[in-house]
């Protein structure tokens, strides 16, 4: 284990933490990250080459203002990589014209001034002839939405956070975080080293570290498909942009990037939870691939319905699906933030940042209340 001294450390290098390390660092802090697998893995809420971004909120109206940010978080690091980590594709969410996540998609276009447009179904079907398109479906469309790159976006974070002066301890993994009168001490197989102020961003694996989180963070499997498309240029980036189909059937997809497949989620019901974190199971029934296969023929008949490639992932979900982001109501010195419930990715860059201003002032000018840890989700920590 590093013997440098730091300010803050980071518990868990993924999505959210990577940003919090890099945030840190960019503000001149002495931060040290700890990871228990390698920087860009494949185990948590961070893999699968793609992640959707989109600044229109489904559900959530004080959403949109941070994507927004996020959106120009995510142009800063791309600065400091070669590889392209947002590609900006727009995008449409379409669904029954009722649909509540139809509405709130409108409401927060239209409440924050952003671009957009609302097609009726024939509209619609000739504008994106890829997608099936039923009597009394709308879409709304966002031009801003695209792509990002999970695993070199993780990467890209820690490298620049390292470059700043970040210690950043891979493979190493923390099995204790204890609040003393002197600081709060990180303990690992290697030994402990304490720390003014310390975020917790174990993803998953939350209940193992986070105060009274074994029930309100739920580790839950999530399973990625790839499909081959019969006419790839369809599917290419200029002309197929990330996609949300929401009512009665959930799904959301991606262009080609490969120049073959194209990246399609569809979801049924709960995600299954995962009981032990050590073994997961990463077979996926024959039964649940066939399921999806009758919607993919259904609604994205220019696709083989049969998937090539199936990728499962753990991802931490909170009862409310929001996010658990603030100080721990247990000890003010714990930054949480974990729990973002499959939805996480797109903000990440500003989520790290709003870690940040917890762990250096306590505090954030923004507006994330409806994430406090404290909204009666954590069980006391004597429960634990």
């Amino acid at each position: 284990m590093s013997t440098s001294r730091a300010d803050v450390a980071v518990i868990g290098l993924g999505a959210i933490g990577s940003m919090a390390l890099w945030r840190l660092a960019e503000r001149g802090v002495s931060v040290h990250g700890y990871e228990r697998f390698g920087i860009g893995h494949d185990r948590g809420a961070s893999a699968g080459q793609t992640r959707r971004f989109s600044v229109q909120s489904q559900r959530e109206p004080r959403d949109t203002p941070l994507a927004v940010e996020a959106l120009g978080l995510w142009r800063e690091l791309e600065e400091h990589t070669e590889p392209e980590l947002f590609r900006q594709t727009g995008g449409v969410i379409l669904g029954p014209d009722s649909t509540p996540e139809i509405l709130s998609a409108i409401a927060s276009a239209r409440d924050n001034g952003l671009p957009h447009e609302v097609l009726e179904a024939a509209d619609l079907g000739a504008r994106f002839p890829q997608h099936v398109v039923r009597a009394g479906d709308v879409g709304v469309t966002d031009p801003l939405a695209g792509y990002l790159r999970p695993e070199a976006s993780v990467a890209t974070a820690v490298e620049r956070a390292a470059v700043l002066g970040a210690a950043v301890s891979p493979y190493t993994e923390v099995i204790a975080v204890e609040p003393r009168k002197t600081g709060v001490a990180v303990v690992t197989r290697d030994g402990e080293q304490t720390y003014g102020r310390v975020v917790l961003a174990p993803g998953p694996w939350a209940g193992e570290l986070v105060p009274g989180a074994r029930q309100a963070v739920v580790p839950r499997r999530i399973v990625q498909a790839w499909y081959l498309a019969r006419t790839p240029r369809d599917y290419h980036p200029d002309v197929f942009g990330v996609f949300e189909r929401v009512g009665d059937v959930a799904a959301y997809g991606f262009p080609t990037l490969d120049g073959a497949t194209v990246k399609v989620g569809i979801t049924f019901e709960t995600h299954p939870e995962v009981r032990d974190l050590a073994h997961v199971d990463r077979f996926v029934d024959p039964a649940f691939a066939s399921r999806v296969a009758t919607s993919v023929r259904e609604f994205l008949p220019g696709l083989h319905p049969d998937p090539v490639s199936l990728q499962t992932g753990i991802e931490g979900f909170s009862p409310d699906g929001r996010p658990l982001l603030g100080p721990a109501p247990s000890d003010s010195r714990l930054v949480v933030a974990c729990g973002f419930s499959g939805s996480g990715f797109k903000f990440a860059t500003i989520m790290g940042e709003i870690a940040a201003d917890f762990a250096i002032d306590g505090s954030t000018g923004r507006d994330v209340s409806f994430m406090a840890p404290d909204r009666q989700l954590l069980e006391p920590a004597t429960s634990r």
